[in-house]
């Protein structure tokens, strides 16, 4: 892929060309991503000890659901969320948060090793070392994301 910038000072909004032989997923990826891009916030407000904090996406490793309430995880600390986990999914599926349990999204950057586990679930150890289970139901999901070959 040849990525071409162009510094023009004299438009109002920025423009994006996809030009290309043929299409392909990976087109058809980047131009969804694109296409989404104005409406994916750069960060979640989160709260911790009657703090509100500004958090940046790549400081989650992971957001979970526990008691209907939705919490992030970053390396150091848990913060409440005040959105739903379907929402997440749904804004975020475009970069790099994927499901990966009934209660549970990951930030893919942030795996540091995979591990086939029993049952077809997988063993994600995180940056923070933190190990977390990739459901069965979810593994060819995270696998076809990663690009390994699983389907859907």
């Amino acid at each position: 892929m040849l990525l071409k910038l162009i510094q023009n000072r004299h438009i109002e909004k920025t423009k994006v060309t996809v030009e290309y032989k043929e299409k392909n997923e990976q087109v058809n990826k980047l131009i969804e991503f694109v296409e989404h891009l104005d409406e994916i916030e750069n960060n979640f407000i989160g709260s911790s000890e009657g703090k509100l904090y500004n958090l940046g996406i790549n400081d989650i490793l992971y957001i979970e659901s526990v008691d209907r309430k939705t919490f992030g995880y970053t390396s150091d600390n848990v913060y409440e969320l005040g959105c739903k986990l379907y929402e997440i999914e749904e804004k975020y599926n475009v970069l790099d948060y994927i499901r990966i349990s009934k209660s549970c999204i990951v930030n893919i950057n942030r795996i540091h090793s995979l591990k086939p586990d029993f049952g077809g679930k997988i063993l994600a150890t995180m940056d923070n070392n933190e190990k977390l289970y990739i459901s069965r139901q979810y593994a060819p999901v995270l696998k076809e994301k990663l690009g390994l070959g699983g389907k859907r």
